[in-house]
């Protein structure tokens, strides 16, 4: 996708950080009732980049003089009534919040719950963000002819932090604009100037995101549930491929988990690039709706956040769970349902991205995650909190785990959620104590690291012993120390007269593993297809994007020959790649130190940087670079439109790598140089007219963790 955030809240890390900073500055002064019910009546004036409001808040009502919320701090709060009585307030700008405090007078026949009707208006127009930086995701709301697009991070209606309420949103826009929010279609009509359309879910949410746009609005009734397609008028031609995929998808985790929570399902473009997912609705951008892949992937985790996320709300003060349990149960999912050899290889991934970003210096537990802001956080929270499930699947078994997941489902559905929650309803469903299972995963920072050690094999009067040894350590300079973990590791053994397989359980620091099997072994693997989550070694690491990128010591090495166009192109990009860490440096400046002990990232091929020549002498087979032209696969490629980026391992140092990266053009290298880091898991890539055309990773022939048997 253009974007990798695709985040149930809609938010950026920095959009979570400044509601988390909002709630931090109101939570010791704010009354501590929440908002039970927004009946918001909102009307959208587009050319004046304006909103006007009125919001009737329902509150519990405790004989307390004073009760306070947020809103966005460049709007004007109008006036604030209860009963058709206007009450005193104040507001007052603190941080990236403005602070409305209301002074609701002591009533002795007041009820227990009061409204406040709560008048507003305001402008909301923020410049959208260059793909090149990867931050369009971050504009948290914005009002304009293009279009609508509203989350809770830019408080467009009043809140309390924490509150779970139930909304009504009363939207009124320019003829030709639709609006959508989440909830079921209450009622929708239309003068000459204006359409008026009202949502409503009576369901408990944690927040509000509010969309518009000059979309084409096309809906059908499936089981019950309205499915709506609200795309621009040039995408028609997509609707009904994700209307069936949408149908698909609810009636895959219908059965898999229970009744999909909510009355309607809508795929909604939107006219900046984005992949979110909020209650009942999902927002993909125009460019990203068009992506061939987009249906068969990030579609269905979006749909699945309205389990996970969205209708089971996340308790952060304990770790964001939701993100990686719906990678697990969807994008890994699919790739389970498609072979045996995707499944595999998207968990050797998430081991090797885990591998190449986190450090000592960056890991932490998972009961620690909140959200992804880059490479180490999305390889902890997606990455490792996914093989979490899986490990726990491949323990209890299928019928248990989907047995337990459809339990906490119905248990904790309108509630918020914690790691304990999980952990209690597997234990009681499965009758056995997990406590250890989750407090090595989720309480732990880290992950082990196994190799194999001796191995012995003798004949005996049943067959063949096989004595293995498995060793797992700590090393400080990565983990720090601690206890042994207890693993359930796959041994994989080939043998005379076929394939043997077992799982064996390890508590220690060295497990010595005896198998029996009819015939003599002949080759041995130790966890093959990383069944358990890990740090790879070094030979079971090819070399990739992520695997240079990853590497804090890393180098960035532009060119200071060739064309001035390409010159600046590329040095635009060292300083765009240098802003993830590393050096930046013309290749005139690098020392034969740095090629000896770092990490190389070479923009430009040997017509331009002095370096390209020394990678070039070592490229992979099948790769050949010359001045103006390249070839990949045995196909040349010559136009100005191609780009070609290709890693190996540093042949002077095998713990580190290098890729370099070759644009034909200077608008190619602008165009596809950005894109580099989405495709971490290749270890090439061929650009034509700013499309992939050709990617792949090099296989890992080699691993310490398989051993030929001597006859």
């Amino acid at each position: 996708m253009i974007t990798t955030k695709s985040i149930r809240y809609v938010l950026s890390f920095a959009c979570i950080l400044l509601i988390a900073t909002v709630s931090n500055i109101f939570a010791k002064e704010v009354h501590e009732s929440k908002i039970l019910d927004h009946n918001i009546e909102i009307e959208l004036f587009l050319k004046e980049h304006k909103l006007k409001a009125i919001d009737h808040l329902l509150l519990p009502y405790e004989n307390s003089e004073k009760v306070s919320c947020f809103i966005n701090k460049s709007f004007q709060v109008l006036s604030v009534s209860s009963s058709n009585k206007k009450l005193d307030f104040k507001t007052t700008s603190n941080g990236d919040g403005q602070r409305l405090e209301i002074t609701i007078p002591s009533d002795p026949r007041q009820s227990d719950s009061v409204i406040l009707d709560i008048a507003y208006e305001g402008t909301l127009f923020e410049k959208l963000g260059s793909p090149e930086k990867e931050d369009l995701g971050e504009t948290t709301g914005t009002i304009g002819e293009e279009g609508v697009y509203l989350s809770p991070a830019c408080a467009w209606y009043p809140d309390i932090p924490g509150s779970l309420a139930v909304f009504k949103i009363a939207i009124t826009t320019p003829a030709g604009y639709e609006a959508v929010t989440q909830g079921t279609l209450v009622s929708k009509k239309s003068d000459t100037d204006k359409i008026y359309t009202t949502w409503e879910e009576k369901n408990v949410s944690e927040d509000c995101h509010l969309v518009a746009g000059m979309y084409k609005v096309t809906s059908i009734k499936h089981n019950g549930i309205d499915i709506y397609a609200y795309f621009f008028p040039e995408e028609q031609g997509l609707v009904e491929t994700y209307i069936n995929a949408t149908k698909r998808y609810l009636d895959m985790y219908q059965k898999l988990l229970g009744n999909y929570p909510y009355g309607k399902f809508a795929i909604v473009e939107n006219f900046f690039q984005t992949g979110y997912g909020m209650p009942s609705f999902t927002l993909l951008g125009s460019t990203v709706v068009k992506l061939p892949f987009i249906v068969d992937t990030s579609l269905g985790h979006e749909i699945l956040h309205n389990w996970w996320g969205n209708s089971v709300f996340v308790d952060e003060s304990q770790g964001n769970w939701c993100e990686g349990l719906t990678a697990y149960m969807a994008d890994y999912y699919y790739k389970e349902l498609k072979d045996t050899a995707s499944a595999d290889d998207y968990r050797k991934n998430i081991c090797r991205k885990y591998t190449n970003y986190v450090t000592g210096q960056n890991d932490f537990p998972l009961k620690r995650f909140i959200g992804r802001k880059d490479q180490a956080t999305q390889a902890i929270g997606y990455g490792k909190t996914a093989m979490v499930f899986h490990m726990l699947r491949q323990m209890v078994g299928d019928d248990l785990f989907y047995q337990s997941l459809r339990r906490f489902y119905k248990d904790k559905i309108w509630q918020q959620a914690s790691w304990k929650d999980i952990q209690d309803i597997f234990e009681d469903t499965c009758k056995t104590d997990l406590s250890w299972f989750f407090g090595q995963w989720v309480n732990r920072t880290g992950a082990p690291f196994i190799e194999m050690g001796k191995t012995e094999v003798t004949q005996s009067s049943n067959g063949w012993l096989t004595r293995i040894e498995i060793i797992q350590t700590s090393p400080q300079t990565l983990l720090g120390k601690g206890e042994p973990y207890r693993l359930f590791v796959p041994i994989q053994m080939e043998l005379d007269g076929g394939n043997f397989y077992t799982v064996t359980e390890i508590k220690e620091s060295s497990s010595a593993v005896v198998v029996q099997t009819a015939s003599q072994p002949v080759h041995i693997t130790i966890d093959p297809q990383c069944n358990v989550f890990r740090r790879l070694h070094r030979e079971e690491i090819p070399p990739t994007i992520d695997f240079i990128l990853g590497d804090n010591e890393k180098v960035i090495v532009y060119p200071t020959g060739g064309e001035g166009a390409l010159q600046a192109a590329y040095k635009n990009l060292a300083e765009l790649l240098g802003e993830k860490g590393g050096v930046i440096k013309a290749d005139t400046e690098v020392t034969e130190t740095e090629m000896t002990r770092k990490s190389l990232f070479i923009l430009g091929g040997p017509a331009e940087n002095k370096i390209a020549k020394f990678f070039v002498d070592n490229l992979p087979k099948d790769f050949i670079i010359e001045e103006g032209s390249f070839m990949v696969n045995k196909v040349p490629y010559r136009d100005t439109g191609n780009a070609l980026l290709v890693t190996s391992r540093n042949p002077k140092n095998r713990d580190k790598g290098i890729a370099l990266f070759l644009g034909l053009g200077s608008d190619t290298i602008k165009n596809v140089g950005f894109k580099l880091p989405h495709y971490g898991k290749y270890s090439y890539l061929v650009f034509a007219d700013g499309k992939n055309v050709d990617k792949g990773t090099f296989a890992v022939t080699d691993s310490p963790l398989q051993r030929y048997l001597k006859k």
